[in-house]
């Protein structure tokens, strides 16, 4: 019994691997590549650890919806293994229901992990997940939860995810066409955590 006890408490919590990160982060990245109609100054993402810390805080409480925090979260859950791409891939499902043009969703659908995703000022996402037995706000038993932060936030009202236009058209300075992304140059980076209070 006493065994048992101690490899219980050493029992690691259900943090993301690093092939994990690296297939949300260029999931997304894809995707925001191949937005269509092209966008003028879509964003390439990097991973911010402590998005990730706040994105894993939120997993563990085992609710869906929004934490309140400074930035944006899309939520996944799953009964199965969790399948980090397959997650990333049913979120980029929600656009055959957006429209650009009116910057709409259809009726009784949901678009907004799409255009969180697809959001072209968003540079940074961190994300963690946890081992539910319930998930607050669905009725749901045993599930995997993935939670994916966001910064800068976006589904921001009135405003689209995206201009329009020539891939790279627009692209701020300090930044590089790469793959249909705007890509910081190497030096010109923000801090990770830029977007967190100072104390």
């Amino acid at each position: 019994p006493l065994v048992l006890l101690v490899l219980s408490v050493l029992e690691p919590s259900w943090s993301l691997s690093d092939e994990d990160k690296k297939i949300i982060l260029d999931e997304h990245n894809k995707y925001r590549s191949q937005v269509s109609p092209p966008a003028r100054a879509m964003m390439k993402m990097t991973w911010d650890r402590d998005l990730e810390v706040v994105a894993q805080d939120h997993a563990e409480k085992c609710s869906w919806g929004q934490n309140g925090g400074p930035g944006r979260e899309n939520l996944f859950a799953t009964a199965s293994t969790l399948d980090v791409k397959l997650a990333i891939e049913q979120w980029n499902k929600e656009r055959k229901f957006y429209d650009l043009a009116t910057s709409e969703c259809v009726s009784g659908q949901t678009c907004d992990n799409y255009t969180q995703m697809v959001w072209a000022a968003t540079t940074r996402i961190g994300c963690g997940n946890s081992s539910c037995e319930k998930i607050n706000g669905i009725e749901t038993e045993n599930m995997h939860l993935l939670v994916c932060s966001y910064y800068p936030p976006g589904n921001i009202e009135n405003k689209m995810p995206y201009m329009e236009g020539p891939s790279c058209e627009i692209c701020p300075k300090d930044t590089v066409c790469e793959n249909n992304l705007c890509e910081a140059e190497a030096g010109t980076r923000e801090p990770l955590s830029s977007f967190t209070k100072e104390d």
